[in-house]
C-alpha cells in the first residue's frame, strides 16, 4: 500500500509537469488545456496591442523576404520571418548553416553559410500551438530539486522572441561536436533590422517612382 500511495504521487507529480495549464502563463488565466478537445481555437504570442507596430512617421518600406550578399567571410543570407512557419524556416536555415545546398559539400566539416534571421517575433505557429507546446528545460538535483522547468511557448516568447526559432534550428542541426559551430554562424533577431555592417537588410525604402514616366513609344516619324 505504501509503494502504490508513492507512485501515485510519483505519477501526479509527472502529469502536474507535462499539463501546459500548471506552467507558468502570460497574461492570461491558468486553464486546463485539452488539445484534442471538441473545439479547437487559434492563440496568438501576444495581443495585438502589445505587438511591434509601424511608427506612423516612418518612412514607407518593403521586405526583400531573402537577400544573399557575399564578402571576404563568405555568404550571408538575411531571411525576414515574418509569417513563416516555425520549422519549416528551422528545416531550411539548418540546410544553410552546413552547406547541403552547395556543391562543395563535406559533411564533417564546417562549409555552409552565415543566416541572419530578422523579425522573429512575427513567427507563425499553426493552431493552438502557441498555448500547448511546452519546452522542458532539464536540471539535476544539483543545481534545483524541483525537477526540469516547464513551460509555454507563450511564456517562452515574453521572455526572450529570439529563442523559439533558435531552438528549432538548434534541434534540426544534427547532434554532433560540429553543432556548436554551425550555430555560431546563426544570428536571430526580433526586431526588423539587424547590425551587421556591410550586410544588406531584407526591408529597405520603397523608391518613390518618377512623377513623369517617358513614353514607352514614340509617335513621330523618323527621319530620313
Amino acid at each position: 500500500e505504501g509503494m502504490l500511495f508513492r507512485s501515485a504521487a510519483r505519477w501526479m507529480r509527472k502529469t502536474r509537469r507535462l499539463d501546459p495549464s500548471k506552467t507558468w502563463q502570460s497574461f492570461r488565466d491558468a486553464k486546463v488545456i485539452n488539445p484534442f478537445a471538441e473545439y479547437q481555437w487559434i492563440s496568438q504570442p501576444y495581443p495585438e496591442y502589445n505587438m511591434p507596430r509601424i511608427a506612423p512617421d516612418a518612412k514607407p518600406h518593403r521586405s526583400l523576404r531573402a537577400v544573399s550578399h557575399r564578402d571576404e567571410k563568405g555568404w550571408w543570407h538575411v531571411i525576414d520571418a515574418k509569417g513563416r512557419d516555425v520549422g519549416k524556416l528551422a528545416a531550411f536555415v539548418s540546410r544553410l548553416l552546413q552547406g547541403k545546398h552547395r556543391a562543395d559539400f563535406v559533411a564533417n566539416q564546417v562549409h555552409g553559410d552565415s543566416v541572419i534571421v530578422v523579425n522573429a517575433i512575427h513567427v507563425f505557429f499553426p493552431g493552438h500551438t502557441w498555448d500547448t507546446k511546452i519546452y522542458r528545460f532539464y536540471r539535476n538535483r544539483f543545481t534545483d530539486p524541483r525537477g526540469p522547468k516547464v513551460i509555454t511557448a507563450t511564456r517562452l516568447m515574453m521572455i526572450n522572441p529570439s529563442i523559439i526559432l533558435s531552438r528549432a534550428v538548434k534541434g534540426m542541426l544534427p547532434k554532433n561536436l560540429l553543432r556548436n559551430n554551425w550555430l555560431r554562424r546563426f544570428y536571430c533577431y526580433p526586431g526588423a533590422i539587424h547590425p551587421h555592417w556591410g550586410v544588406p537588410q531584407a526591408l529597405v525604402p520603397v523608391e518613390k517612382r518618377p512623377d513623369v514616366i517617358p513614353n514607352a513609344f514614340s509617335v513621330e516619324q523618323p527621319t530620313a
